[in-house]
């Protein structure tokens, strides 16, 4: 995994201020001034700094990460459907985590025990089986769209369905 080879502490000592003030410059808090921002913003620009995911995460608890289950990605609908919510989630600053159950009842289950870990704020799983209140349901914390998918069901209805339980999630996570 590629990480930035500078951290805020390096700008920090590139630049003289602290890390405090870094972060706040970087953040464009209106407490700095905005020579300051400037000179900073533009250390970092020159060292290819990247803000560290995992630690904003920690800090906001909310990863800004969304998890899509789906049968087979191979499937022309889905790769469809996945291309429209990623596109939408890139637009909202979300990043998308993707699943494959190959139509299989314990790989959904084990798709969603690997999600309910904080690694990510909600999830839609598209499912060939009927939703049960098995544990794995009643146990995860974490918001899930289930949709189910049925053969009599419609291509364009179902990436019509799918979409907009996206969007429903996802503005519930917003607001």
């Amino acid at each position: 995994m590629y990480q930035s080879t500078i951290t805020l502490k390096s700008i920090s000592n590139l630049s003289g201020f602290s890390v405090s003030t870094v972060s706040k410059a970087l953040n464009g808090k209106s407490d700095i001034s905005s020579k300051t921002k400037e000179l900073i913003k533009n250390i970092a620009l020159e060292n290819n700094y990247v803000p560290n995911f995992t630690a904003l995460s920690l800090r906001k608890q909310r990863t800004k990460t969304l998890a899509i289950i789906v049968p087979e990605i191979t499937d022309s609908c889905y790769s469809c459907i996945i291309s429209e919510i990623q596109k939408f989630s890139f637009k909202h600053g979300y990043r998308l985590l993707l699943f494959q159950s190959f139509s299989s009842k314990e790989k959904e289950e084990e798709c969603l025990k690997n999600i309910n870990d904080g690694s990510v704020d909600a999830a839609i799983m598209l499912s060939n089986f009927k939703q049960n209140n098995s544990s794995i349901f009643i146990n995860n914390q974490l918001p899930i769209e289930y949709i189910e998918i049925s053969n009599l069901q419609s291509r364009k209805k179902l990436k019509e369905e799918v979409i907009l339980s996206f969007k429903k999630s996802l503005k519930n996570l917003i607001s």
